[in-house]
């Protein structure tokens, strides 16, 4: 039985890692032998990595999800933690009607506001600028919701004890609150900076000048406009999948505990 349980393991973990070796091989392979078998050759992708880094759009590309992607999550993060510690923490008049709303707009497809976000940030003349890209969704309903389940569990008597010492609320959330709060937050980050990181849609919709574009948009690019081979085009991919990899290593262990403790309430 313990043969038998370790087989199917290693055959489950060689099929998890198939694609990830594939993706390697794909980026090392040369001009003249694109995606002609699964070898590895480690001086071709770093032939690769320095004719993209030489290139003008592709660290331009970077530099632009960074911005967006980092920007996107540290604003989602400040703004969902002020809400949802509010609306589990602070009592006040239609604060459950107003839960039930952002809990309501959920349920909502993206698709259904694309176009009433696009017509607002024309308006505001946003259209070719990084503000367009990252105001949208700089806040979402999903944040407040699970910064609100994981403040739910904060210990009341702690947080008496400081109202009785004379504390104010904005002290309090941010000597108590956000320490406490922490896992939730950085999975919080580490989920916005992942859905941002990978957004095709509205880049691709309002920003019409190439300097904007983030890695999703200008990778769709490469190949039609620079007539890359398949082995630099993987390599793009590759070198784009990293820094996600890294942050989500960094972040897992908060990002378990985010999950696993947002809905216990104490």
């Amino acid at each position: 039985m313990r043969v038998l349980r370790a087989t199917v393991l290693t055959l489950v973990v060689a099929a998890l890692l198939l694609p990830v070796y594939a993706m390697f091989a794909v980026s090392s392979a040369s001009d003249a032998n694109d995606l002609g078998g699964l070898s590895f050759d480690a001086a071709q992708l770093g032939a690769h990595v320095a004719e993209l880094f030489g290139q003008g759009g592709f660290p331009l590309y970077l530099r632009n999800s960074l911005i967006l992607s980092l920007g996107i999550a540290v604003l989602e993060v400040v703004l969902s933690a002020a809400a949802g510690y509010a609306l589990a923490q602070l009592r006040f008049p239609g604060s459950r009607a107003l839960f039930a709303v952002i809990v309501g707009t959920l349920s909502l497809s993206p698709i259904v506001v694309l176009v009433p976000m696009y017509l607002i940030v024309k308006a505001l003349g946003w259209i070719d600028t990084f503000q367009g890209m990252i105001v949208p969704f700089m806040m979402s309903a999903f944040g407040v919701f699970l910064v609100r389940q994981f403040a739910l569990a904060l210990p009341r008597e702690l947080l008496l004890s400081a109202r009785v010492d004379g504390a104010g609320e904005l002290r309090i959330f941010l000597r108590i609150g956000v320490p406490l709060l922490r896992p939730a937050l950085l999975t919080l980050f580490l989920l916005q900076f992942l859905a941002q990181w990978d957004n095709l849609l509205w880049p691709l919709i309002v920003a019409n000048d190439p300097g904007l574009w983030p890695l999703p948009v200008g990778l769709s690019q490469l190949q039609t406009e620079y007539d890359f081979s398949a082995g630099l085009v993987g390599t793009a991919a590759l070198i784009t999948a990293l820094p996600p990899l890294a942050l989500m290593f960094l972040l897992q262990r908060y990002y378990v505990a985010g999950l696993t403790l947002g809905g216990v309430r104490k």
